[in-house]
């Protein structure tokens, strides 16, 4: 029986395939070693600026100005951090397991990839960060230094980017330089496609609301030393903008092109289906913006359902595209007798059918989370975003481990139902 394209049929019966497969890659020790008094300190500070940050949020009135700001600064930082700790949750499970998910990645890329440790070292550390910057801000705001907790809130994004493009080897050196030139091959793509450059990427379009809405902080940033009047930061720094609208289309222009230069490279006809899936997610922001550009009664009459349609249409591909071609699962293959398929590394499969219903819902939610009507909402928008990340670290889960698959279909191709 002649299988789909993209299945594995019986590799995973083979001995040599398993063994490839479960390798533990040599690469897997932690860079930087932690003392356990001093990762108990480090959990202590976040468990104590944890609460300090909850008391004042408690106690100061909801639509407090600094409340306010306070929302503006660091909620956008609350996904960034939730996708490293998650990340370090997958690389976590797949050494437990054994995989040899390295295997997927270039040769020299596989040096710098962290173990999970050092990812929950970089979590802790970034934490940590945050977690003190914004205890002390509501601290400075309650007794009345807001100048002194607007200027510390700005210092903490200068110091984030100042700890990103640092040059030394101190504080994740390798791992950072990795980090910093991936984003820069995705940012200008003159360079051929690498596994690391386009799960970065996938991964940066799952980030896109909370990075537009860092732009915007980084926007405010810049006008108190420009000169800007209120009238030009308030046109320029907020989700109505183009600036802003602009932002959030950019990590899925930068996935496009990535699958055009997969396409003009290679010839993979299936990388123009993905480039025009990334597409659909234009419309969704373009209508979305236009909402404040347009009458009310032109938006409900006429601009809101072409919204609504580029809203259902962006989800039914992306949740397609999950499914039949990054997860290769038969869910919508016509005939099949199941929905799975053949090879499974992990071993249960309500695990597998759970992620399908789950990345179907949070797909929904994510393509209203484009919406800029979000704007005050700041409550909604982070849940949806934290959602978001939820979505792409299970996703990971599964394509790291079609990546593997494929990897050793073609290290052993003669395996065939």
């Amino acid at each position: 029986m002649m299988l789909r394209e993209g299945s594995y049929g019986s590799l995973l019966d083979s001995k040599e395939a398993r063994r490839e497969l479960y390798k533990q890659p040599h690469e897997l020790t932690p860079g930087w070693k932690m003392k356990p008094q001093t990762l108990r300190l480090v959990v202590v500070s976040e468990a104590f600026t944890f609460l300090v940050t909850l008391l004042c949020l408690w106690y100061m009135p909801r639509d407090d100005e600094y409340v306010v700001i306070f929302r503006v600064f660091y909620f956008p930082l609350l996904p960034l951090v939730a996708m490293l700790w998650l990340w370090g949750v997958n690389v976590q499970v797949w050494t437990q397991f054994r995989m040899n998910y390295l295997k997927v990645f270039e040769v020299d890329d596989r040096v710098v990839l962290p173990c999970h440790d050092d990812v929950f070292k970089m979590a802790h550390f970034s934490s940590l960060i945050i977690l003190g910057s914004s205890s002390f801000f509501l601290f400075c705001t309650l007794f009345e230094f807001e100048i002194l907790a607007v200027r510390q809130a700005e210092a903490l994004f200068f110091t984030l980017v100042i700890l990103m493009i640092f040059p030394g080897n101190r504080v994740f050196g390798k791992q950072r330089r990795f980090f910093v030139s991936t984003l820069w091959r995705i940012a200008l793509p003159f360079w051929e496609v690498s596994f690391a450059d386009f799960l970065l990427a996938d991964v940066v379009t799952s980030l896109a609301r909370p990075l537009a809405d860092t732009a915007v902080v980084g926007c405010r940033i810049a006008s108190n030393y420009t000169g800007l009047g209120k009238s030009e930061l308030s046109e320029l720094c907020n989700a109505r903008s183009w600036m802003y609208a602009v932002a959030l289309a950019l990590p899925y222009l930068w996935r496009l092109i990535q699958c055009v230069k997969i396409y003009v490279s290679k010839g993979e006809k299936a990388q123009l289906a993905n480039a025009l899936k990334y597409f659909t997610a234009f419309p969704v922001i373009y209508f979305s913006n236009l909402k404040f550009r347009t009458s009310r009664e032109n938006w409900l009459g006429f601009y809101k359902p072409i919204w609504i349609a580029c809203a259902i249409v962006n989800s039914g591909f992306s949740f397609y595209w999950d499914i039949a071609r990054d997860w290769e699962f038969q869910l919508f293959n016509v005939g099949s007798n199941t929905i799975l398929r053949n090879d499974l590394v992990y071993s249960d499969k309500r695990g597998y059918k759970l992620a399908i219903v789950l990345n179907f819902l949070l797909r929904i939610s994510w393509t209203c989370k484009l919406s800029a009507q979000l704007r005050h909402m700041y409550g909604l928008s982070l849940l949806l975003s934290l959602l978001e990340v939820f979505r792409r670290f299970q996703w990971m889960f599964i394509r790291i481990e079609v990546a593997l698959l494929k990897d050793l279909k073609k290290a052993y191709p003669e395996q065939r139902v």
